[in-house]
Order: C-alpha cells, then sequence, then structure tokens
C-alpha cells in the first residue's frame, strides 16, 4: 500500500533555495512527500540556459513556464513556448530546451527523480538571484557523473540558440545518435 494517501503541498518558505548549474532551483515537492511518484521542481533561468540533450530513461517530464520564454527541443523538432504553455515530454525521447530570455518553469517528472537528481547535483544557496554566468566546470562534473545514478542519460550537446549561437556549457558530452523510440 502506498504512503501517499494526503495531498503533498510544496511551500515557498520551506523550500531550500539550490544552485543547480546557472538555475537557481527549489524542489516544491520532492518524491519522498508523494511515494515517488511525482517531483516538482522550480526553476529560474538565465537567458540562454541550455542542459545537454538527454533522456529520462523511466520519467515522462512536464515543463510549465510560469514567466519567459524557452525553447523545447526533441531530436526531430523544436518548439517555442510562452509564459502559460505546457509540454509533456515522454519517458525514453532526447529532449532539451533553450531559454529565450530570463524565465520561469516549474519541471516534473512522473515517477518522481528528478527533484532527486537537483538535490544531488546542485548546492544550497543563501542567494535569492538568478546566476549570470555559465556554471562551473566542477557542476558539469557532477551532472556528468550523477546523471546515470538519477535515471539520465547525457546523448548530446545542447540545441543551439534560436539566433545560431551554441550554448558552451555541458559540451564535450559523447554525442551518440539514438533511434526514435529507444529507451524504456
Amino acid at each position: 500500500m502506498s504512503d501517499f494517501t494526503e495531498p503533498a503541498i510544496g511551500r515557498r518558505a520551506e523550500a531550500t533555495a539550490y544552485r543547480f548549474l546557472d538555475t537557481l532551483s527549489y524542489v516544491r515537492v520532492p518524491g519522498s512527500a508523494t511515494d515517488d511518484r511525482v517531483s516538482v521542481v522550480e526553476m529560474h533561468l538565465r537567458a540562454g540556459h541550455a542542459p545537454p540533450m538527454h533522456v529520462h530513461d523511466g520519467a515522462d517530464e512536464t515543463i510549465h513556464v510560469l514567466d519567459g520564454g524557452v525553447t523545447v527541443h526533441t531530436a526531430d523538432d523544436a518548439r517555442s513556448l510562452t509564459a502559460g504553455d505546457s509540454v509533456v515530454l515522454p519517458r525514453g525521447e532526447e529532449h532539451s530546451l533553450v531559454a529565450d530570455e530570463q524565465s520561469v518553469i516549474l519541471a516534473s517528472t512522473a515517477p518522481a527523480g528528478f527533484g532527486e537528481f537537483v538535490t544531488a547535483v546542485g548546492e544550497p544557496t543563501e542567494e535569492g538571484t538568478v546566476p549570470t554566468t555559465p556554471p562551473s566546470e566542477d557542476a558539469i562534473g557532477q551532472v556528468n557523473a550523477l546523471a546515470g545514478d538519477h535515471g539520465i542519460e547525457i546523448v548530446g550537446p545542447p540545441p543551439a540558440a534560436r539566433d545560431g549561437r551554441r550554448s558552451t556549457h555541458l559540451t564535450g558530452q559523447k554525442e551518440r545518435a539514438r533511434p526514435r523510440g529507444a529507451g524504456s
């Protein structure tokens, strides 16, 4: 029987701020509060934020844009989202996003896992400001070292930004072709 029998509420005053790569992130609802069914992370993104192309092998990811705008990239497509828009990315399919401007998103995974990745890789911070610089080499190393432990596979470099510039952080990843529909 599940331990998740009451609503799981994430309160702003109770959330720890993490510098997760080049974001200011808050795990609003950890997986432990939902018997690992879902986790919810609020992420404040700097303009140009672009994680590497990656796959969540065992989780669907939902991104809801609260403020600003992002472009969501898949293996075959790129779609722009603005405040109020949402996308659900299926497990096993490669994806990433580029923050077209400073933005705020809610990212959730079902089952849970992404919130735990943020706390494992991120550094707690007292600063309530969005980072203005790319992540450090140490932070990138943490992502590379721990992604697999959290069901995330890095499959390529970050997507190019809208204006043709390529994000320079988190590059150097192994780049490989992934068959469409591959994954669990």
